[in-house]
């Protein structure tokens, strides 16, 4: 492959020069995208991208650009990265508010075919792509996580989760919904390869957008999200609310009548109803035409939630900026009113969100497509940073959307044993 792949650079800089203005196409014999980024342990940005109906995976590795501010994309350019939910600590230093990068090589499977795209935009050289595909080692097969979990750790810890839920009800006239989270530290005896782990998670919940952002060796984030923010294809846009969680059931019969209770459950409705109506709000505002299908339920492995599908026809001159600084954070992850909400969550909340329930994708000028980062986890050698997170309203009990974090993060818990060892 290494092989082939020079010989076309090659050939690509006799009739292009030294530093092109256009991409190269170079068509490959199939492989794991996900095997291969577990195997090059050494270049970063290390990025992996499949969208939630699987019809494209992207791995990506080496930068030719590297920016903090939401690109215009132009031409063939493509760009990958993502909004934090809120202000960074320690743990998100190479996960600034705003990243997204150029891909130096970019691995594209569709259809059963591989194509890597070599990006240049005039700049960039072809000797330095040269010597980043020379760099590149085989793929490395994908296993199971094996490792034991010595200690987890929860913050908040349940008792002040139970005092967070209590004091954002008392603000309720102030705040119809307002969305807390936890984030759950597992400690591991052995370093988590964050590709196994990814690998593991996809088969379990297939049908949701699967990423992992690696900008420096020894973190990276990865994520399982069931959510979409926004799908863009030149001026169609799709988006969902998605709000309101039960259990799946121990059987057919248990699982339908808890699929029945989020159709109905009047809190439920209400939860989902203010995202709906905010979604609706920011896309009119930049003059949309909005559309709403008829409710369904999003069926996950330990989960289902309530889902609302909407459509819009954008004006031709919104951009992936205003879609992006109107629609995140939604009220699914922020809550309602939008600024108080995140007022009382930066108020409260005892850790930094950093990218989880931030906005993970990627812009280019024809199409766009991001998730919400939720079912997310930071992996920093041999700690697993798991983060979930329930929506409170007037009714809600503290005990129970505990118990709904653990159900959110409980795939994770599965594939690496904690039942055995905790």
């Amino acid at each position: 492959m290494i092989e082939k792949i020079c010989k076309k650079l090659q050939q690509f800089k006799n009739v292009q020069g030294e530093f092109p203005s256009k991409n190269l196409s170079i068509s490959l014999d199939k492989l794991s995208l996900l095997a291969l980024l577990k195997g090059q342990t050494h270049i970063f940005p290390a990025i992996y991208w499949q969208d939630k109906e699987q019809l494209k995976t992207v791995a990506c590795l080496g930068a030719i650009e590297d920016i903090e501010a939401i690109p215009e994309a132009i031409g063939e350019a493509r760009y990958y990265g993502g909004l934090a939910f809120q202000q960074q600590g320690e743990q998100w230093q190479n996960f600034p508010a705003i990243r997204f990068i150029r891909p130096a090589l970019e691995f594209f499977e569709h259809d059963e075919q591989v194509t890597l795209i070599c990006h240049f935009n005039g700049q960039y050289a072809i000797e330095t792509t040269l010597a980043l595909v020379n760099q590149l080692k085989p793929s490395s097969t994908l296993m199971d996580i094996t490792t034991d979990v010595t200690k987890r750790s929860d913050i908040p810890n349940k008792a002040l989760w139970a005092e967070l839920v209590d004091l954002s009800i008392e603000y309720k006239a102030l705040l119809p919904k307002v969305v807390l989270s936890r984030q759950t530290e597992l400690l591991c005896k052995e370093e988590v390869n964050h590709c196994d782990l990814l690998f593991q998670w996809q088969k379990a919940n297939p049908a949701s957008f699967h990423f992992s952002f690696q900008f420096c060796k020894n973190s990276a984030f990865i994520g399982c999200s069931p959510e979409r923010l926004f799908s863009r294809d030149k001026n169609k846009l799709q988006t969902e609310a998605l709000a309101g969680t039960v259990n799946r059931g121990r059987n057919e019969r248990e699982d339908n009548i808890l699929l029945q209770s989020l159709l109905t459950d009047k809190k439920i409705d209400r939860e989902n109803y203010l995202v709906q109506e905010f979604i609706i709000a920011n896309l009119k505002s930049l003059k949309a035409e909005v559309f709403c299908d008829s409710p369904c339920v999003m069926q996950l492995q330990n989960v289902q939630h309530l889902c609302v599908p909407i459509q819009a026809q954008l004006n031709t001159n919104t951009t992936d900026a205003e879609l992006l600084y109107r629609l995140h954070p939604t009220p699914a992850v922020g809550g309602t009113p939008k600024l108080p909400a995140l007022q009382f969550i930066n108020d409260n909340e005892p850790y930094l969100r950093g990218w989880y329930a931030g906005a993970v994708g990627h812009i280019s000028e024809q199409k766009s497509d991001f998730s919400v980062a939720i079912r997310s986890a930071l992996i920093e050698k041999n700690k697993i940073k798991l983060f979930a997170g329930a929506g409170i309203v007037t009714g809600s009990i503290a005990d129970q959307e505990w118990q709904e974090l653990d159900n959110k993060i409980h795939t994770i818990l599965n594939i690496i044993n904690t039942q055995d060892t905790l």
